[in-house]
């Protein structure tokens, strides 16, 4: 399908069951191009990029893969989000693009629409000696030289200024990076033929975890009664929790070649776990009974809801012999 190019990787499903897909993919893929003689690389992403895709640029393309006009009405009422009442949620416009100019990046069609309408660049893209990997509004060109990447960025930014986008300054290399030094994609880090998750998320995950054992013995220390002790905030799920949180983050990385620095932050994570159960265990040591035991993960009985049965009083014999 015109929508799905082989190098691009966001939003786009499964062509072999069996295969890998999304990010792990498009890393895959970039470590097969240096293997096949890639030796420069330029990383860009487009700025703004769902609120300047043209919905009306988008159905034409759809409309030169079809004539099923109950299906064009239907893909044209779905990509249009005109809210009734848009004037009590003017600070959030952005998010509901009116008019011709932008579609909603929560809408599930957003992806498709983006990728139909850099199809023809992607192809462009990956003529001749040099590819492009492309995920949603993040690409990178690879190169035979530096001067072959740089002649490849001037023409993807020529082809995104005729649809009226361009690459964001802040997140976008101006200048070629050999493979084997130090860039950044999709949140990985590619550092001298290393691979590991990029700065930016080896301390999201170590804050986000510090956060969930925070909060569990903020709720601890605010709590007087058992009733009234926010369970969710108990040690048990507390714990369980952290750990799903370091597992996932791991297995979302289990690509990646430098598994000491994926170990650095488990062991991070793992301080973590731990002092919060010394903390939790202080802190417990320290309420009533009842209240300990809710914080350690125990409601018992205190959570049944009882509906006993009333006792019936006797004022005459009644039952038949």
């Amino acid at each position: 399908m015109r929508a799905f190019q082989p190098y691009s990787f966001g939003g786009i499903p499964k062509r072999d069951p069996a295969a890998m897909a999304g990010v792990p993919a498009a890393i895959k893929q970039l470590l097969s191009f240096v293997a096949n003689g890639a030796t420069h690389v330029m990383v860009a992403d487009i700025e703004g990029f769902f609120t300047r895709i043209s919905k009306a640029s988008a159905m034409a393309l759809v409309q030169s893969c079809t004539n099923d006009q109950r299906f064009l009405s239907l893909l044209d009422q779905a990509i249009h989000v005109d809210l009734e009442n848009a004037r009590s949620l003017w600070r959030h416009k952005e998010s509901f693009p009116y008019g011709d100019l932008g579609v909603a990046q929560g809408n599930c069609l957003s992806p498709f629409l983006g990728n139909l309408m850099l199809s023809d660049l992607d192809k462009s893209l990956n003529e001749g000696d040099c590819r492009c990997i492309r995920y949603i509004d993040d690409l990178i060109i690879l190169a035979p030289s530096g001067r072959a990447a740089s002649a490849r960025f001037r023409q993807a930014e020529r082809a995104l200024g005729a649809m009226g986008m361009r690459f964001s300054p802040a997140k976008t290399s101006r200048v070629p990076t050999l493979v084997t030094e130090t860039f950044e994609y999709l949140g990985i880090e590619f550092h001298k033929r290393l691979l590991r998750p990029a700065v930016k998320s080896r301390k999201s995950i170590v804050a986000r975890a510090r956060e969930v054992a925070v909060t569990s013995l903020l709720e601890m220390r605010r709590c007087t009664q058992a009733q009234a002790f926010d369970q969710r905030q108990s040690v048990p799920k507390t714990l369980h929790r952290l750990s799903g949180m370091a597992k996932g983050w791991a297995h979302h990385y289990a690509f990646c070649n430098d598994k000491r620095t994926v170990d650095s932050v488990d062991e991070l994570i793992n301080g973590i776990f731990l002092r919060y159960v010394e903390k939790a265990t202080q802190l417990a040591e320290k309420k009533p009974s009842k209240v300990a035991a809710a914080i350690l993960g125990y409601r018992g009985a205190g959570d049944v809801p009882f509906c006993p049965f009333a006792w019936p009083s006797q004022t005459a014999p009644t039952l038949a012999a």
